[in-house]
């Protein structure tokens, strides 16, 4: 007799679920499905962004779905990144290079008044490396001498009250040696006569304010404004009272010089108006002072 077969045990029947298939969605045979973030609730698109599959084609997204956010633009980032390291490096030199750009554009004005000296005296070792004319300080030895006997130690040029006495460290005006430059600060024969009671080489020598002997003035009359009838006399008003050297012509009108007691101060070359100079001194060729105890 022949066994029935076990009616108990049942071959499962591969099925699918009728709500799952309506839906478009395959069953989990094996592995637990992914969450789809497309999946909306509500009818409103989730946040999160769907993962995405090298291997499958990106859906397209609905009407109601929120467009991607726009890449950013690398340029922009660098240029701003740019700014912000460069900008605090430009400002300060723009604070810097300003002064040197005004000048440039002539914004600078030097102010001058009727003062025979300048409200501001110059630095004595910021030194001009093209003056048209040099002169030595007062008591100086004659050339030769003067350059054997100096030390360059500067000591005039610690002392003169209105640093008229120049020094170039660099060697290029004046061979180094003590100077000065009669248009941008004139000898102002201070009452102590400092540069040369402080010398300690004896290259300026001590002499009477009279018998000083820095240069002579010399005129050039067709650059004076007198030549041309204005009735200027700067020139005469800035000559010290006591040494009185320039006088005018009562015949031609003209500045004239009296060699005898012109001290070669450059107080009338500063004073002069014109550019160039009408009234200029220059360095005499020998030394005259009369030397006091």
């Amino acid at each position: 007799m022949m066994s029935q077969p076990d009616k108990s045990i049942s071959t499962p029947a591969c099925s699918t679920d009728s709500s799952n298939t309506a839906q478009g969605v395959s069953p989990d045979l094996s592995l637990p499905a992914l969450p789809d973030s497309s999946v909306t609730t509500g009818g409103q698109a989730k946040d999160t962004p769907l993962p995405v599959d090298s291997h499958t084609a990106e859906p397209a997204p609905s009407a109601g779905e929120t467009q991607s956010k726009p890449v950013p633009d690398r340029r922009a980032f660098f240029s701003r990144l740019m700014r912000n390291a460069v900008g605090p490096l430009a400002a300060i030199l723009e604070h810097r290079m300003g002064p040197v750009t005004d000048a440039l554009q002539g914004q600078l004005s030097i102010s001058s008044d009727e003062d025979d000296l300048p409200s501001e005296p110059p630095d004595p070792y910021n030194t001009n490396p093209h003056p048209r004319t040099i002169l030595r300080p007062p008591g100086a030895l004659p050339a030769g001498d003067f350059e054997f006997a100096c030390s360059r130690c500067a000591k005039c040029v610690e002392v003169c009250p209105v640093k008229a006495i120049q020094l170039d460290p660099a060697s290029i005006v004046a061979g180094g040696f003590p100077y000065i430059v009669a248009e941008i600060s004139p000898c102002v024969v201070c009452a102590d006569l400092a540069c040369m009671k402080n010398c300690p080489t004896g290259a300026l020598v001590l002499v009477n304010k009279s018998a000083i002997r820095i240069g002579c003035a010399e005129v050039d009359h067709q650059q004076c404004l007198r030549n041309s009838g204005e009735d200027c006399r700067l020139c005469l008003e800035a000559c010290p009272a006591d040494i009185n050297a320039l006088v005018i012509s009562s015949s031609s009108g003209k500045v004239l010089v009296k060699l005898d007691r012109c001290i070669g101060c450059g107080l009338c070359e500063h004073a002069c108006p014109t550019e160039p100079r009408a009234i200029v001194v220059n360095p005499r060729p020998q030394l005259e002072d009369s030397i006091i105890a």
